[in-house]
């Protein structure tokens, strides 16, 4: 896990240098820093600002929240559902094994993570296939990287995925208004990533949707018989693959154009993420149009 977090860590780092043209600026309210609530202590937070005297009347930890500390709240919701876990490892593959989905989706979330944190802004990670798995708490404090890190990585990709269900649940749970950014091969019922979407919007939530695909999703490269196996379900089909390149492409170039505009309707931004670009190239154009776009405004 030390190995795997340290991995992340630095692909992140290096990522970041190349997205802080396009990142996040934070408008502050002056330079008040007035205790308005506290929360429940979670790892990584500053210790600085523990409330012991809540402490020796709870015999709970929790922590001061500062009226700067409550300008923005970012949500990062990451698929981990099985079709994520695409292209699966070869045994043995250790290091050299190629980046899945999820790896590059966690890069991704660590990347948007560093950003909002430099910022002191909170952050807060979900994770999902059919159900949330796991919600970390927001926090603003930079050791919370740390602990976003660990979270993805102790997850493996799968389970079936059910958007509407997930992002339901998602909005009973986010307290008030903030950011939320959806990381995901969006495979699933658009019916339900429709549904799920309105139901954040209707809680006037600030939603991105960043769509994770692979090359090979995107391309199709095989060049020769294959067999395909559903990674959410049991079924095999053996094709002859250059035959289908086409009218395959043309497929999944009319499934994501109809994501764009489902996403449009909602009032939702929307990239696509290419896994063969690094992350910086995915991100920064992206990240500094939206800045441009939406200037001083939260």
């Amino acid at each position: 896990m030390a190995d795997r977090l340290a991995r992340l860590s630095l692909a992140v780092e290096r990522s970041v240098e190349g997205l802080l043209g396009g990142h996040h600026r934070s408008p502050r309210r002056g330079i008040s820093v007035e205790f308005v609530e506290r929360r429940p202590y979670v790892q990584g937070d500053d210790l600085r600002h523990l409330d012991w005297k809540a402490f020796a009347r709870s015999d709970r930890l929790s922590v001061k929240r500062y009226e700067e500390e409550t300008n923005l709240e970012a949500t990062l919701v990451v698929d981990a559902s099985a079709s994520m876990a695409y292209p699966e490892a070869a045994p043995n593959a250790g290091t050299d094994a190629p980046l899945t989905k999820y790896d590059y989706a966690c890069q991704v979330a660590m990347a948007i993570a560093h950003l909002v944190l430099r910022e002191r802004d909170g952050a807060s990670l979900a994770l999902f296939d059919h159900v949330v798995d796991r919600v970390l708490p927001t926090s603003t404090s930079q050791g919370h990287l740390e602990v976003v890190g660990q979270s993805l990585l102790q997850r493996d990709a799968q389970g079936t995925t059910a958007f509407s269900a997930v992002l339901a649940n998602l909005t009973e749970r986010i307290a008030r208004p903030g950011l939320v950014v959806i990381v995901s091969d969006l495979f699933g019922d658009l019916a339900e990533l429709d549904a799920g979407l309105g139901f954040l919007r209707t809680r006037n939530h600030d939603v991105i949707v960043l769509h994770v695909l692979h090359a090979d999703e995107l391309r199709f490269p095989f060049d020769r018989l294959t067999r395909f196996e559903g990674m959410e379900t049991n079924g095999r089909l053996l094709v002859d693959a250059p035959a289908l390149r086409e009218g395959y492409i043309e497929v999944i170039n009319e499934w994501r154009a109809e994501v764009r505009q489902l996403c449009h309707r909602r009032g939702v931004d929307y990239k696509l993420i290419d896994t063969d670009q690094p992350l910086d190239v995915s991100l920064s154009a992206f990240l500094g149009a939206r800045q441009a776009r939406l200037g001083g405004r939260r």
